[in-house]
């Protein structure tokens, strides 16, 4: 490098300006010494900075010595933790700290010096320091390394067993001990609810083996035993959301529920409506005209209620899966539960749009006639899971946020609206034909019997030249063909009220024959006049009992509609009791 000078010799006189070359010394051509402790007098660490400097003599450069810069490092901070990425300062000390890793991160101190440990180890996130008492929650620098070299020369030390920091309780980002950050679940409360809707649960298999047992019965075959068991069907799933809800909330479960809830609403009380809605629509008919609707008719309605509550299920798991939120509860820890969104109220409003439809229908059929008050049954069925569903749905508003979480009372809660919901529909449904079961299945069993000890024993008087169906054709067209609309109970079976009529004639034939029978009796103890006049009397009160029963019989077979002074004849078949048995027997015939 060419560089000027000149010499200077006082204040008021220079010499003149003279040209000289030398070396530029740069950082690089400079060497630090490694740091040393000065034993000489000063006991101290110090580092040393060499550099060369240059002579000129003969126009050449030559090495000429070395200069050099001790610094006192006891003033200087060391830093041994990690540098940050990104960092481009020179730190031979980087890296050098022997803070356990796994649970602890190095945390510089400045101003202690030029000495070893110059840091604390201090718990990382979702670890917290062992003693919870202390002052100061992390590790000197200088005690660790102290243990650390012990454990180097490999005599008794606590570096290993020490110096770690606990793991948190599941759920918490920070924590300052071992106390839990999430509330957790009761699941003794949970399992006591299980437990009960498990045995409620378990009255279904029972339910279906009613159906199907008394099928027969009367008060069973005018509900439609087939729809009662889909009815049936809906309800399990209605309490499966039960099963689904016990375990911990996640995608899977809250996706389950959802699915298991609108399906089973969607078949159980889909059926219901449908039932209900057949009832209205006999009911209202005003033609002469017979209509049916039978059970294959609805089962085809209701398919295609639950395809669209499935549809809308499917695009709500594949667009608005639900989701896992976190609240807060009143303790301050956080409860974890699913989400409730657009997709949920949706639903909740679609569902109270059916029941209000369900609704209507039961207005209109508040008066219609029914033998065995099942359409009261499930008008009170529906307007109570409306009136619940309508509280469910509000109160749910108060289990989302910004109001506290609790999933064992928003799962007590969802459990009691199952059963105050299900359960009390399948009692309305099922108990008062489970009470008429009980009540009449011994005098429906004795009056089958009797009735086959009569046929086995009159046998020869049954006359088989014409069918049953003819006659029963014969005396409905004699009748009142119109009145047949009218009755509901036609509508809910359309072949109800023909075998209810072949059963009514076969009860009068019974208590027919057995008065032909003792009348047979007494024939050696009365006159002749009064032996003949006696049996027109039982005829005149059987056909009065038939009358009165007038469900089956009154718009059915015209017997006593027409003409009711005809009953002092023999109930308009003829002059005598002999001629109306005779068309009984023929009647019967098969």
């Amino acid at each position: 490098m060419t560089d000027v000078w000149q010499k200077r010799y006082n204040d008021t006189y220079q010499g003149e300006f003279l040209n000289d070359s030398i070396i530029l010394v740069r950082y690089e051509d400079g060497y630090w010494s490694k740091p040393y402790f000065d034993c000489g007098g000063g006991y101290i660490w110090m580092m040393t900075y060499i550099t060369p400097f240059f002579g000129f003599k003969n126009n050449s450069f030559y090495f000429k010595g070395t200069s050099g810069i001790d610094i006192d490092l006891e003033k200087v901070d060391i830093n041994q933790c990690p540098q940050t990425d990104g960092s481009k300062e020179t730190n031979v000390f980087a890296g050098s700290h022997r803070c356990r890793m796994e649970t602890t991160k190095c945390i510089p101190i400045r101003g202690l010096g030029f000495r070893r440990g110059s840091y604390r180890c201090v718990c990382k996130d979702s670890f917290y320091f062992p003693n919870v008492t202390a002052e100061h929650r992390y590790f000197f620098g200088t005690d660790v390394e102290h243990e650390y070299e012990k454990a180097k020369r490999k005599e008794p030390n606590s570096y290993y067993n020490s110096f770690a920091c606990l793991p948190c309780a599941p759920g918490c980002e920070t924590c300052v001990d071992g106390s839990p950050c999430i509330l957790a679940l009761n699941w003794v409360l949970r399992s006591i609810v299980l437990g009960i809707a498990g045995l409620i649960m378990c009255c279904i298999p029972i339910l279906i083996w009613f159906t199907v047992q008394y099928r027969e019965v009367k008060v069973l075959k005018a509900s439609s035993p087939l729809l009662m068991r889909i009815i049936l069907l809906g309800a399990f799933f209605l309490y499966c959301p039960q099963i689904v809800g016990y375990f911990e909330a996640s995608v899977i479960t809250c996706c389950l529920r959802f699915w298991l809830r609108e399906i089973g609403f969607s078949i159980s009380y889909g059926a219901l409506l449908l039932k209900t809605w057949r009832i209205s629509v006999v009911f209202r008919v005003r033609s002469a005209q017979r209509i049916k609707i039978s059970d294959a008719d609805l089962i085809k309605r209701l398919v295609i209620i639950v395809l669209i509550f499935a549809a809308f299920l499917s695009g709500r798991t594949i667009a608005g899966r639900p989701r896992v939120v976190k609240g807060k509860h009143t303790s301050g820890l956080q409860a974890f539960q699913c989400s409730s969104d657009w997709w949920d109220h949706s639903a909740a409003i679609a569902e109270l749009l059916f029941l209000l439809w369900g609704v209507r229908l039961c207005i209109v059929v508040r008066k219609a006639p029914s033998e065995f008050n099942e359409s009261r049954f499930i008008s009170w069925a529906i307007y109570n899971e409306t009136l619940l569903s309508l509280f469910l749905n509000v109160s749910m508003i108060f289990f989302q946020d910004p109001f506290p979480s609790n999933p064992d009372l928003l799962y007590l809660v969802v459990f009691i609206h199952s059963q105050l919901t299900t359960t009390v529909t399948l009692a309305f449904l099922f108990g008062s034909k489970a009470y008429h079961v009980y009540k009449t299945r011994g005098k429906e069993q004795q009056q089958q019997q009797s009735h086959s000890t009569m046929l086995a024993r009159t046998g020869k008087f049954v006359p088989g030249s014409k069918s049953t169906t003819a006659v029963l054709s014969t005396f409905t067209s004699s009748g009142n063909p119109s009145a047949i609309g009218d009755k509901t109970e036609e509508g809910e079976n359309e072949s109800f009220l023909e075998k209810d009529i072949q059963e009514e004639f076969r009860r009068l034939y019974t208590q027919l024959e057995l008065l032909k029978q003792r009348n047979m009796k007494l024939q050696a103890y009365k006159k002749h006049s009064k032996m003949k006049q006696h049996p027109s009397i039982k005829i005149r009160m059987c056909c009065k009992r038939l009358k009165d029963r007038k469900q089956y019989i009154y718009n059915a077979s015209g017997i006593c509609n027409q003409n009711p002074q005809n009953c002092s004849n023999g109930c308009g078949v003829g002059g005598d009791g002999v001629t109306f048995v005779a068309v009984v027997l023929t009647i019967l015939a098969t």
